[in-house]
């Protein structure tokens, strides 16, 4: 039983995964969930470590192959396959490893420095023994936070001082054929309970005030604004009929819940245990006794002899849906001015292809868009300068964004397009692979410039990432960046000697 403590704690708890044949280990206070491979819009331009970036929920997710960032061969991902999210000032980045063992204690004792970093850059410089004749090496996250740019003195830790022996530490892991659920464990009073990991969206601390609403059940503390967004805090232990205690630095835990699972809620909760992958075959049904109690039990879930947890049903969690329902259409005054923009300002973009990614200009700054016709070289011209075009009697350069964007050269055919854009003093055409559509976006669903990409090169043209809804993210492409390359000035002086020439 994970016990918080007030002592110093002689042992760190540890999130272990695999890569290859090697166990690694991250500090739990970096952790916010694991999830399974999402799917990630890839950014041109950035190092291959980087796999791109994906929509966990609404919030833009960098997502790095932590195999090449550790400079280990790459392999094709398979079933047992986890991306860690880690949390750092309240920004996220995923780490995809080959599979998550669980989450351990390991005695300070048990941890020892390298005399020499080796070859992963410096991100790996201690071992612990973590069984007889098993290592894991521990990733030094402070290093590889701060070398992406997301490391800052504001680093979110959802670690509280544990005293705890972990039994589960030697189970055997699960055969591949086996189905398994992902569960967030933590406690409230003296027992510890789980939710399945996909009903949680992220982990926080919670505050020292919040918004008290009038005429709520008992359990509703009262309301928190997280990220521009209004959540009704829920008090467990008054859920569950426990009394408050006190207990100091206590967690949120914000789960979607109710009927279908729409509406998100902080749970309020003593401490945060771990991150457990159970195989489904050790989910006991609940006893009719505990059913009695309350129908949100989903299953037991028996760790060890001395270790059980209370699995609960999401859906079935909060039985006050008239409270959820009134909430979730803004039936109090302060949910409803919070959460709620009666007018959002609108942008109309053109979307495009550069090979199997998706980008996009505002629709003001494209003024037609054009078959490829015929395209005359221009010598003394970087490759990514396709050549100039006469259109209409006026003479534009053409740029391949493809090749600009380190995308590998194909042949034009039938879909590709150009974008004729029009900047402040000049006009170029934007050689893309195919037109998608012109859609309508609010502002609100425009995110900025995520700041893993301020060290690289593509950031210079980059204004945004457009979330379209489900896993589609567009790239936002900035029009007075992409038209006022250092090479435009070479661009229009071929273009006028050419044209003087003819």
């Amino acid at each position: 039983m994970a016990v918080a403590g007030g002592s110093v704690a002689s042992s760190d708890q540890y999130v272990v995964f695999r890569l290859g044949e090697e166990s690694y280990g991250i500090a739990i206070e970096y952790l916010q969930e694991i999830i399974r491979v999402p799917y990630v819009v890839k950014v041109p331009l950035t190092p291959p470590y980087m796999r791109g970036l994906a929509n966990l929920r609404g919030n833009i997710l960098p997502i790095y192959d932590t195999r090449l960032r550790l400079g280990i061969n790459a392999t094709d991902d398979d079933e047992s396959n986890r991306v860690i999210v880690v949390n750092a000032g309240g920004k996220q980045a995923g780490y995809v490893v080959d599979r998550v063992e669980g989450v351990i204690d390991i005695p300070r004792e048990a941890v020892e420095e390298f005399r020499e970093k080796g070859d992963t850059g410096g991100y790996v410089t201690r071992a612990a023994r973590v069984g007889e004749g098993k290592l894991a090496l521990l990733i030094d996250m402070d290093n590889m936070l701060k070398d992406i740019g997301l490391n800052d003195s504001r680093i979110t830790s959802i670690k509280g001082n544990k005293d705890y022996e972990n039994p589960g530490a030697k189970e055997e892991e699960s055969s591949a054929e086996e189905n398994e659920q992902q569960l967030l464990t933590f406690q409230v009073g003296k027992e510890e309970y789980a939710l399945d990991i996909a009903d949680v969206q992220e982990i926080v601390h919670l505050p020292e005030n919040w918004n008290v609403v009038p005429d709520v059940p008992p359990y509703v503390l009262g309301l928190v604004s997280l990220r521009d967004r209004v959540l009704p805090l829920i008090s467990m232990r008054k859920l569950f009929g426990l009394p408050e205690g006190d207990v100091p630095g206590g967690r949120i835990v914000v789960a979607y819940v109710g009927e279908g699972k729409r509406v998100a809620v902080g749970l309020v909760v003593d401490s945060i245990a771990e991150v457990l992958r159970v195989a489904e075959r050790i989910l006991e049904p609940v006893p009719s006794v505990v059913r009695c109690a309350g129908d949100e039990f989903a299953a037991i879930c028996r760790l060890a002899d001395e270790r059980m947890l209370f699995v609960l049903d999401a859906s079935r969690l909060l039985r006050d849906v008239a409270f959820l329902t009134e909430w979730e259409q803004g039936g109090t005054e302060e949910a409803g001015a919070s959460s709620r923009r009666v007018l959002e300002e609108e942008r109309q973009l053109v979307t495009f292809f550069l090979d199997e990614e998706e980008f996009a200009l505002p629709i003001d700054s494209v003024r037609e868009i054009i078959r490829a016709g015929r395209i005359t070289v221009v010598p003394r011209m970087p490759d990514f300068v396709k050549g100039i075009l006469n259109l209409r009697g006026s003479i534009v350069p053409i740029i391949d964004l493809r090749c600009k964007f380190g995308y590998p050269e194909r042949e034009i055919d039938e879909q590709v397009r150009i974008l004729i854009c029009e900047g402040n003093t000049s006009v170029m055409g934007l050689m893309v692979d195919g037109v998608k559509e012109v859609a309508k976006i609010s502002m609100s669903s425009i995110e900025a410039t995520p700041q893993v990409l301020v060290k690289d090169s593509i950031q210079s043209f980059v204004a945004g990432i457009a979330k379209f809804g489900g896993e589609r993210n567009v790239i936002l492409l900035d029009p007075a960046r992409v038209l006022s390359w250092e090479e435009r000035d070479k661009l229009i002086e071929a273009v006028e000697e050419t044209d003087s020439g003819r």
